[in-house]
């Protein structure tokens, strides 16, 4: 098998693909997309610059969700519920969120909540997170799958840069420690 991932070890939706991947035979080729150089490199890869891309055979597989779609079929995996792919989306959505702030400070930018990008993406995540503890206390990232695996990448790449403090979801935090000591879990840890 030929598959090629492209990434960044912190990157949360790069570990994604690496989770999906466990015990797969994969090469995991490292960008630095802080340089100028390598960016230039990576887009002659992907028009979208995005991490991670996934390459096949020689066929380019682009965005984390493409690429998760893509490895069920080839792996024989099953896919996720409308309702797992409704929790996957809400993660996402705080992850984005997160990555803006995120990049957003390391760009030098001041976030002020008055300013619309910046007060959306503040708003965002807490409501999102709210929204994922409650189903956690329903029981929906008890089991090991896409959505678990999402929750997982998240919390632990925003805990990796001290970007959040997870304190008032408590059923999150245990939905998501219930995963720690999967040995994918502590292989694929950001650094």
């Amino acid at each position: 098998m030929s598959i090629v991932v492209y990434g960044s070890l912190p990157s949360p939706y790069v570990r994604r693909v690496r989770m999906l991947l466990e015990g797969v035979d994969y090469k995991l080729e490292l960008l630095n997309v802080y340089d100028d150089a390598t960016r230039a490199e990576y887009s002659k890869l992907t028009p979208i610059r995005k991490l991670p891309l996934l390459v096949d055979e020689g066929q380019p597989v682009f965005d984390s969700h493409v690429i998760y779609h893509h490895l069920c079929r080839k792996l024989n995996r099953p896919e996720c519920s409308l309702e797992q792919h409704n929790l996957v989306s809400v993660i996402d959505a705080a992850t984005d969120s997160l990555i803006i702030l995120f990049l957003s400070s390391n760009s030098g930018l001041t976030l002020d909540a008055d300013k619309p990008l910046f007060k959306l993406q503040m708003e965002r995540i807490p409501n999102a997170l709210s929204w994922l503890d409650e189903q956690a206390r329903r029981g929906e990232f008890d089991e090991w799958h896409y959505a678990s695996l999402a929750l997982v990448s998240l919390i632990d790449w925003a805990d990796f840069r001290e970007l959040y403090d997870f304190s008032d979801f408590p059923d999150l935090m245990a939905a998501k420690n219930k995963h720690n000591d999967l040995s994918i879990v502590r292989e694929t840890m950001p650094q």
